[in-house]
């Protein structure tokens, strides 16, 4: 059974080789998640993540390798403070899924919901009133899955990126 788990802080550059591979093989595809090296996600960012506990990855069984990964913070993207969110929320009661993402040989075999299930459950634990996050518009994969875990459709919110400018992003919640 696949589980979700934090990265650990020797595990930087295993969680930096898994985002550098994704960034590869997505792009030009119809999964192409836009980000770009060196720029989102940042080593910085991810650095500070793993240090911090808030790297999450599911390994496939067959070969230990990281399937797939996000980021859980309590941190939104510019923008997230003027959506209408369901749920009322200081922001240090909420997580927000960051840059989950799964290798393309891997699609199809549960780690995205066995990641998005763990990272449900750490929100919990953490006493979290509500999971947030946002995805392309034209994400309708992501989207089914988000939906068949709970999350709600908040509408699509311009939220801006350092590396995208303001684009407009579909957002979800989920109350814990």
């Amino acid at each position: 059974m696949l589980q979700a788990r934090t990265a650990r802080s020797d595990e930087f550059d295993r969680v930096m080789a898994f985002y550098t591979r994704m960034i590869d093989e997505m792009r030009g595809t119809d999964f192409d998640v836009r980000w770009k090296h060196g720029e989102h996600p940042s080593p910085a960012f991810l650095r500070a993540s793993v240090d911090a506990g808030e790297a999450y990855l599911v390994e496939a069984p067959e070969d230990g390798a990281i399937a797939s990964a996000m980021v859980l913070n309590g941190s939104g993207a510019s923008g997230y403070e003027n959506v209408p969110w369901r749920v009322s929320a200081d922001l240090s009661e909420v997580s927000v899924i960051h840059v989950l993402a799964t290798l393309p040989a891997y699609h199809g075999r549960g780690c995205a919901r066995a990641l998005l299930n763990g990272g449900i459950a750490a929100a919990r634990a953490h006493g979290k009133k509500a999971l947030r996050l946002d995805t392309f518009a034209d994400n309708e994969r992501s989207h089914r899955l988000y939906e068949s875990c709970g999350f709600q459709k908040v509408g699509i919110h311009d939220l801006f990126y350092d590396d995208l400018g303001t684009v407009g992003f579909v957002l979800y919640e989920l109350a814990l």
